[in-house]
């Protein structure tokens, strides 16, 4: 029984979030996105809406989704609505910049973007 505690306990902390997800909430425009694979610049606007209620909205170019998000760990998770899961890293998240990190389709991309006031 105190191995499973213990178990349990090493699962929970090690599913907390790093970043404290209030400084997420806002809106944010993306200022540079590079693939860092290529080392090129990807000329696309992007931008994020973080709700205090879990939900959120992003834009890329003419595409647009809405759904929840949550963060775990490094971690944000999005799920659109209808859709499945996604998970980016967060590089750096500070009340003014946030960084995310992805692999999309082996290409390694890294988002800069900044709070709107």
């Amino acid at each position: 029984m105190r191995k499973l505690i213990v178990v349990a306990l090493a699962l929970m902390l090690g599913c907390a979030s790093k970043f404290d997800e209030d400084q997420l909430i806002g809106q944010w425009i993306g200022v540079e996105w590079k693939d860092m694979t290529n080392e090129k610049i990807i000329d696309s606007q992007v931008s994020f809406s973080f709700m205090q209620d879990g939900r959120y909205e992003a834009s890329s170019g003419s595409s647009t989704e809405q759904g929840k998000y949550w963060i775990s760990g490094d971690n944000l998770h999005t799920i659109e609505d209808g859709k499945a899961e996604k998970k980016v890293k967060i590089a750096k998240l500070q009340n003014d910049s946030l960084i995310f990190r992805m692999n999309r389709a082996g290409t390694i991309e890294e988002i800069l973007l900044i709070k709107e006031h």
